[in-house]
């Protein structure tokens, strides 16, 4: 099946965030990690069923979008997700994220507004501690390949800035939304303990673990990830 797919702008509070569109009736946010882009979700446009109407933006200080000289708090990029949301979304909709978007997403479900599906790509932040420097510079090293229009500046303050935003097991229950956990059995950053935590905590959390996915199963595993956001949304 052909479909159109968009690049378009949108001017926020913080700057330009560039967003890749695909025209349909349910609204689904996709959020990429931290040193992605959204070009990262691309496999999934023409593998989700037509009824969804995608939205995938840079997150501020990523690609195409604006890349202000600030701290990016996650407080701050959720404000910028959610600016994205009133924009574009009038409606029911789903939010996902992986990793860092994951992060953001759940952050944003329990601190901001709950979407009525909410997805979890092997998600960062679910922690009982914050990050250590030494773990900082540990996946900054890791970072040896950026996505065009990153920077590893923008990128270490990012994680600085989030290090204090680390999500606990007790606020997981505070997120209402129909939650799809999704995992890479061989993660090789985001141990897969982290995701039984999150079925554990989430009430309404369900959880799909797939083989060598990875952890970008959205890149490595598309069919398999598609198949299950497919199947439950509705």
């Amino acid at each position: 099946m052909q479909f159109d797919i968009e690049r378009l702008e949108l001017k926020t509070g913080f700057g330009v965030i560039s967003y890749l569109h695909r025209n349909g009736q349910f609204p689904l946010i996709l959020l990429h990690g931290l040193g992605g882009i959204s070009n990262n979700w691309i496999k999934l446009f023409t593998r989700l069923d037509s009824r969804f109407e995608i939205i995938a933006p840079d997150l501020l200080g990523h690609g195409r979008s604006a890349k202000p000289k600030i701290e990016y708090t996650l407080d701050l990029q959720c404000s910028v997700v959610d600016e994205i949301i009133k924009n574009t979304v009038n409606k029911e909709f789903a939010l996902a994220g992986n990793s860092y978007g994951g992060w953001v997403a759940a952050y944003y479900s329990i601190h901001f507004k709950s979407p009525d599906y909410l997805i979890l790509i092997d998600s960062a932040g679910i922690c009982c501690d914050g990050i250590p420097m030494e773990g900082i510079n540990a996946f900054l090293d890791k970072l040896n390949r950026l996505e065009p229009g990153n920077d590893l500046d923008i990128m270490k303050n990012i994680l600085i800035n989030s290090k204090n935003y680390m999500i606990k097991a007790d606020d997981l229950n505070k997120i209402k939304s129909k939650t799809i956990i999704i995992w890479g059995d061989d993660d090789p950053r985001i141990n897969i303990k982290h995701a039984k935590i999150l079925e554990e905590n989430v009430s309404n959390g369900k959880l799909f673990i797939i083989k060598n996915g990875g952890h970008v199963p959205m890149i490595n595993k598309p069919d398999a990830v598609a198949e299950i956001i497919n199947k439950n949304i509705f």
